[in-house]
């Protein structure tokens, strides 16, 4: 934005310090410009031309505090046309500390201002038409600053909304996931539990056991293992007593069917005979 600006030059030529501070200022060398100025004040104390320079070179210094507090000491004088750069020029400065409502009263003031100059010189139409372009630019530069926050004001808000519909749709999601955990829970403990396979783990009992019986023999010594089986065929007492007599018998028989027979055979030689 190119801002107007009053231009300096208002202090007596003649006066060295001031002319070259003006110098150093159009070089844009404004720390050697505001070391100038104030020196030029020890000679010139109390000089309003003087005071609207430093608060110049300060704004061009980017110091708007300074600024602004020196242009609005100058706007105290009685020089009309010095009230009316100063209020130009603390509107320029306003504007870059951000107080665009107070730069518009400033642009407004400076026009009016002028209007009531009679004449007014070409270097105050100049200013006129500065401020006109400065209010308008200023005005169009506020309004895009509030819709813009109004954009802004409305994203938030959305944001906050969706936020908001994001944590209340997680909130049921749960819920929902817990209820459905819970009836899945109910509907297991209503159910009868499965019949066992009674075969199944008699099977299983079976070979359980084998695998115990032939554990233990593997884990028995080699003696104890080929011992066993001979301990199957052993006999009790009894049952040898009973074998015996059976045996006994058995041979009491065979004699008494031999005799029998050798018996038969003798007869029948005799028949012969």
């Amino acid at each position: 934005m190119a801002l107007g600006w009053a231009s300096i030059g208002w202090i007596d030529p003649m006066a060295d310090k001031v002319r070259d501070g003006n110098l150093l200022y159009q070089d844009g060398k404004y720390d050697e410009a505001l070391d100038t100025y104030v020196n030029a004040q020890l000679d010139l104390p109390e000089t309003p031309q003087l005071d609207f320079n430093i608060a110049d070179v300060q704004y061009k210094r980017g110091k708007y505090n300074e600024a602004a507090q020196l242009f609005e000491k100058t706007m105290k004088y009685d020089d009309a046309t010095l009230r009316t750069r100063s209020d130009f020029n603390l509107g320029n400065t306003l504007y870059r500390q951000g107080k665009m409502k107070e730069a518009l009263e400033c642009y407004a003031r400076t026009v009016d201002s002028i209007d009531g100059l009679s004449p007014a010189s070409h270097e105050l139409d100049a200013i006129k038409n500065d401020a006109k372009y400065n209010y308008e630019f200023v005005e169009k530069k506020m309004k895009e600053q509030q819709q813009q926050q109004q954009q802004q004001q409305q994203q938030q808000k959305q944001e906050q909304k969706d936020q908001q519909q994001k944590e209340e749709q997680d909130k049921q999601d749960k819920q929902s996931d817990e209820n459905k955990d819970k009836d899945k829970q109910e509907q297991q403990d209503k159910q009868p539990p499965a019949p066992e396979n009674n075969q199944e783990k008699k099977e299983d009992k079976k070979d359980e056991n084998r695998n115990q019986e032939k554990d233990k023999q593997e884990d028995q010594p080699p003696e104890q293992q080929q011992q066993q089986p001979q301990k199957t065929n052993q006999m009790s007492k009894e049952e040898a007593e009973r074998l015996l007599d059976a045996l006994h018998q058995s041979e009491k028989e065979a004699r008494a069917t031999v005799r029998d027979k050798q018996h038969s055979q003798h007869k029948s030689v005799e028949k012969d005979w």
